[in-house]
Formats: C-alpha cells, sequence, structure tokens
C-alpha cells in the first residue's frame, strides 16, 4: 500500500503530525503497536491528571475547612479510567474520522521507504518516526520488583506504604497524590538533587510541604537490593538506609524507542539521547524525520514539545524549501501539590547575564491565592532591565500553571507594562492579577 507520509508510532506527537498532514490533503497512515494516544494519554498527563483533580480539590478543601473527609483511592481509580478510556477513543476516532489509515502492530523497516507490519509491506514517499520512550531500568539484585508509573497511575487499590525512586517532576506529582489519598511515601535519590531544572528556592519550599505532609525524602541514597518479605512488604536496602514498604515505582527517567525498528539498515543514526535529527527533524535519511521522545533534540522530552514538532512536520513537510524548527518560550509545570512552574528564562539562566533582574514576590495575599489559602504562593520574576519587559518566571502556587500561560503570552509577545495596562480583564481574576506584577516592582 503507498502513502505520502507513513507515522510510526501513535502518541500524541505522532498523531499531531497525521492530522495536520490529513488536513492539508495529504494520504497518510500511522501505526501503533500498542494504544492510540501513547505514553500521555493512556500512561501519563491523562490519568495523572484525572487523579490530581481529586488530590487537588481535597488539598484546597483542607486548606479552608476542618474535618474533610478523606479521599478513596478506588473512587479516584475509577474516574480517572474512565477519563483515560473516554480520551484513548477519542483520539483514535479522530484520526479515522480525518481519513487517516490506522495500522496496529510493530512496524520494521524493509528499505527507507517500506515498513512491514505483520508481514504486510506498506510505503510512503516520507515517513516520520515517533516511537516515544519508555522507563529506564535500573539493575541491581531485587530491580525486577520495581513498578513504574503506569502502575501507579492504573492502580485499582494503591497500597498504602509505598515509595518512589527518583526526584523528577513524575515523582513529586505522584508523591502529592499518594499523600492527599493518606498514603505513606517515601522519595528517594541518588544525589541532593531534586527538579534540577528549576528554581531551587522554591523546590525547597515544595519538598518542605510535602515533609509536612508525611513525604519521607532520602537523599543521597542509592538502592542496593530489594528483597520480598513474607509479611507482603519489601526490604529495601540502600548505601545508607534499610526500610520496608508495599510498593517500589521507579520514575528514574525515560529511555528512547529506538530498537527493534531495523534503523541501522537504512542508515539512521542514533545515540543515547535518541535518533540524531537536524535542525529540520530530519534524519540521517533524507526522506526519513523523527519527533518527540525517541529524537535527540535540546528541549525538554514533554508532551508539548512532542506536539509542537507534530504542528511543524505537518506543516513543513508540504512546502518546497525546508524551514528549520523554531521553538517558541518555554513552558512547562510540575503538577505537585502546589504545582511549580517555570516558563522563558529561568533564574538559573539569569545569574550570569548582568540585563537581568530577578524580583522575587510573595504573592500570597493577592486575591487569588489568599481566598484559596493559597499560602505557599511565590513568584519570581525575570525582568530585562532596560525595556522592563517580562523574559522569564518561576511560580510555586496552587494555580502556578495558569499564570505560567499567562506569562507565557506576555513574553511570547513581548508585552510591555504599557501595552497591559491597555488591556481590560474580568475582576477579580488571576488575569487581573497581571497588572500587579509591574506595581509590586
Amino acid at each position: 500500500m503507498q502513502y505520502d507520509v507513513l507515522i510510526i508510532g501513535g502518541g500524541v506527537g505522532g498523531g499531531s503530525a497525521a492530522l495536520n498532514l490529513a488536513a492539508r490533503g495529504f494520504k497518510v497512515a500511522i501505526v501503533e503497536e500498542r494504544d492510540w494516544g501513547g505514553t500521555t494519554i493512556n500512561r501519563g498527563s491523562t490519568p495523572k491528571r484525572a487523579l490530581l483533580a481529586s488530590a487537588e480539590t481535597h488539598f484546597r478543601m483542607t486548606q479552608l475547612v476542618k474535618n474533610v473527609a478523606p479521599l478513596s483511592w478506588s473512587e479516584m481509580a475509577s474516574h480517572s479510567a474512565k477519563v483515560t478510556l473516554a480520551a484513548n477513543q477519542r483520539y483514535g476516532n479522530n484520526l479515522v474520522n480525518s481519513g487517516i489509515t490506522t495500522i496496529e502492530g510493530h512496524a520494521t523497516f524493509v528499505n527507507s521507504k517500506t515498513i512491514s507490519v505483520h508481514g504486510q509491506e506498506y510505503q510512503a514517499k516520507k515517513i516520520i518516526l515517533a516511537t516515544g520512550a519508555r522507563p529506564r531500568r535500573l539493575e541491581f539484585p531485587g530491580s525486577h520488583y520495581m513498578e513504574h508509573s503506569a502502575s501507579f497511575l492504573k492502580s485499582s487499590n494503591l497500597p498504602d506504604n509505598i515509595t518512589i525512586v527518583g526526584a523528577g517532576i513524575i515523582a513529586f506529582a505522584l508523591a502529592s497524590i499518594a499523600t492527599e489519598a493518606g498514603k505513606k511515601v517515601t522519595i528517594i535519590q541518588h544525589n541532593q538533587k531534586a527538579l534540577r531544572i528549576f528554581d531551587q528556592d522554591l523546590v525547597q519550599v515544595l519538598i518542605k510541604r510535602l515533609e509536612d505532609a508525611g513525604v519521607i525524602f532520602k537523599f543521597d541514597n542509592t538502592i542496593q537490593n530489594i528483597t520480598e518479605l513474607s509479611t507482603g512488604f519489601y526490604k529495601v536496602t540502600t548505601d545508607q538506609d534499610c526500610f520496608e514498604t508495599k510498593a517500589v515505582y521507579c520514575v528514574a527517567g525515560r529511555i528512547p524507542n529506538t530498537e527493534d525498528l531495523n534503523l541501522s539498515a537504512i542508515g539512521i543514526k542514533t545515540g543515547p539521547q535518541g535518533i540524531k535529527v537536524d535542525e529540520n527533524l530530519r534524519t540521517s535519511n533524507p526522506k526519513i524525520f523523527a519527533l518527540g521522545d525517541c529524537c535527540d533534540v535540546p528541549v525538554p522530552k514533554l508532551s508539548n514539545y512532542a506536539i509542537y514538532q507534530g504542528k511543524y512536520l505537518g506543516n513543513n513537510l508540504q512546502k518546497s524549501v525546508q524551514f528549520p524548527i523554531k521553538y517558541p518560550t518555554p513552558a512547562l509545570t510540575v503538577f505537585s501539590i502546589p504545582k511549580l512552574g517555570q516558563v522563558g528564562i529561568s533564574t538559573q539562566q539569569a545569574t550570569n547575564k548582568p540585563e537581568l533582574e530577578v524580583k522575587t514576590m510573595d504573592i500570597k495575599n493577592w486575591q487569588t491565592y489568599a481566598r484559596n489559602g493559597d499560602d505557599l504562593a511565590q513568584l519570581k520574576i525575570i525582568f530585562n532591565k532596560g525595556s522592563q519587559q517580562i523574559v522569564g518566571a518561576e511560580v510555586l502556587s496552587q494555580d502556578a500553571d495558569q499564570l505560567v500561560d499567562y506569562l507565557s503570552l506576555l513574553i511570547q509577545q513581548h508585552v510591555s507594562a504599557n501595552d497591559l495596562q491597555q488591556q481590560l480583564f474580568a475582576y477579580p481574576s488571576q488575569a487581573s492579577d497581571l497588572y500587579g506584577i509591574w506595581q509590586s516592582k
């Protein structure tokens, strides 16, 4: 079968490319070997945010009133499963309804324009690799007892005592969900670094908040072994400590899915960070492109970047002259409780730039945060001293994701204080708080 473009990987990045290409009249086929929507929809952001809906509501209630009823994990899990299933089905239907051919199974290359799935060959003028990534496996005695974040997010009965290996974005989200559900959580990190790309002052405030909620952090601890006990617990031994837990979830990074595709046969170069691509997301084979977690690019391996890359290829492949991908203002959020957000230039990046100024603001008394009892709310704004335009920000609050998105628009559009004063926002709302950023300077 012949297509204009074949996409290997039915996650949000591959789907983004497929939908954009189909809308432009391309004959498109997409291959997925596991579940439509990939990690993001089935084992990542979608179930995580569904669980967080309950956890965040519970936390907000505890900030405002006494004697809040405990959460029911089974009810949380049931809600999450319904949301995830609906998203999966909606995603697959969108592909089919857009005239895209969906193929289920594992794809391998036959040659530069041909792939094979279950013995059936498919050809295309161009091919996009969007095969994603999988959890990194740590190797030590008993490492096979460790589960991954997908097991946590799909659990219908989460154990009361859990351990999380790793101190990154996923770890803080899982710990926040679990503690609001009354679970005991231990986080193990092999060094002292937690959420290392974020402002470390705000990270420490978040860690203290979670410690107050009962989370135990064990930094500078490397697991030596895990043994199963007759009591149903696991004994975790590190180079510094020994303790018991009912489950261990490893979230210590992810590795790109590049094996078992027969890439070497078609001259595609790969490395530890994934498939090598140029500024047009083109691999070392000129007819084959790559996007998302499977490719080696200097941006975070997050869903929003994969979707953006998919849109870029969907638009760029139709053009006779290829334009390099240009990424907009970076924005990301840790969906912890409270959330930690970052947009534009970080405080770490601003440290050695004399033309920039970092202003720390205690915003807990702003109406948006005061009414929610958000007494940890803090904002660090990075200004250009000359233009007084905002070029970056770091936020800790229950609504950090929303504020980061507002600030992203201000930064991307180079909005000045005077420009902002010409805008009328509903009052009192989080958008109307933006006026205070310059007034508080």
